[in-house]
């Protein structure tokens, strides 16, 4: 039998600052800190402070483990799946490492999970800015459902795939061997389609936030929502590419528009606004061509006006003109800033 019932996972890097804030957060948790286990998967970090948050709280909390890592992995994905293992909870669920639970996180959806026997329960979560915080809007609009597949109800296709507002009953994921991709990105959403195909029940709650997600983006302390490097988004490829071969080889290719459209927007916009190379562009549009090709095949132009001048040229694997169109819409884009910082100070007198 399980001793908890909630585990936390957290893969960790140089996070010192923010790991008093995260384990407060869940250290008051409504549904006492006595029912929860926190596993720290540390990716050989560099930072005392960091190393002597985790030793303390190892040493000073039974229901808390430090793993640390001889080798930087890079990425979150094999501390996720080395914190599953070490799971003894009922249900796990996964945290970045600098973001806050809300006070009631992990009460309501335990509740919700065991009271509907979930595999999975997911909920919405805040966005938060410097200057505001903001609730997530979806196609959902506040309502709540419990379905026992998801072809019952397809708007799940559209839910952000951000891991840290699901909760997984862990005998579900041992049972059909769901793991995180190693070394690539998009690796949250890969865990969450095969999990949402998977499912025999899962309870979405529209209606409540369960998670504060911080977004940062200075100098040194940057999002990952900001990093728009070769590197970065190269992986992701290669983790849209491992989705498309479950999806592929589950024959669930016909739900691949569905679930690829609006993350070929957030690739696109990213790699549009990114200052990268065009030479290191053109390596990447080449590497996520095919992916695309396939999308625009029933959604001309990501149902993005603005990128409608992108299908001809994705369609016929014109890989400079691809190229030369995004380099366009960064322009426009550019000149439509431009335009409306006027029209906002001129406003103000």
């Amino acid at each position: 039998m399980e001793k908890y019932k909630v585990s936390v996972i957290v893969p960790t890097y140089n996070s010192g600052l923010f790991l008093n804030a995260f384990f407060d957060s869940v250290m008051y948790q409504s549904i006492g800190f006595e029912n929860i286990q926190v596993i720290f998967v540390d990716d050989c970090s560099d930072d005392e402070y960091t190393l002597y948050l985790l030793k303390l709280f190892d040493e000073n909390f039974s229901n808390v483990k430090s793993v640390f890592l001889e080798e930087n992995n890079g990425f979150p994905g094999k501390g996720r799946n080395i914190g599953i293992e070490l799971s003894d909870a009922q249900y796990v669920i996964f945290s970045d490492h600098d973001d806050t639970y809300t006070p009631k996180a992990f009460e309501t959806m335990y509740n919700n999970a065991v009271e509907n026997n979930a595999d999975m329960t997911i909920t919405n979560y805040y966005r938060v800015y410097p200057d505001k915080k903001i609730s997530i809007k979806t196609v959902f609009d506040g309502e709540n459902i419990v379905v026992n597949d998801v072809l019952q109800d397809q708007r799940l296709f559209s839910i952000d795939p951000a891991i840290w507002c699901k909760m997984f009953k862990r005998e579900f994921l041992m049972d059909n061997d769901i793991r995180f991709l190693e070394g690539m990105l998009a690796e949250d959403m890969y865990f969450f389609v095969v999990s949402l195909f998977k499912s025999s029940r899962i309870v979405y709650l529209d209606d409540f936030f369960s998670y504060n997600y911080f977004i940062r983006n200075i100098e040194g302390d940057r999002s990952t929502i900001h990093i728009r490097n070769k590197k970065y988004l190269g992986k992701m490829v290669e983790g849209y590419w491992k989705t498309y071969d479950f999806l592929n080889d589950s024959n669930y290719g016909e739900f691949y528009p569905d679930i690829f459209n609006k993350h070929f927007v957030y690739w696109i916009t990213s790699l549009i606004v990114s200052d990268i190379s065009d030479d290191e562009k053109l390596d990447l549009i080449i590497d996520i061509n095919e992916l695309l090709k396939k999308d625009v095949e029933v959604n001309p132009g990501f149902n993005e006006r603005i990128y409608s001048s992108l299908t001809k040229p994705i369609l016929i694997d014109d890989y400079n003109k691809i190229l030369k169109s995004i380099n366009s819409i960064k322009r426009y884009r550019r000149i439509l800033n431009v335009i409306s910082d006027t029209f906002s100070k001129s406003r103000r007198y």
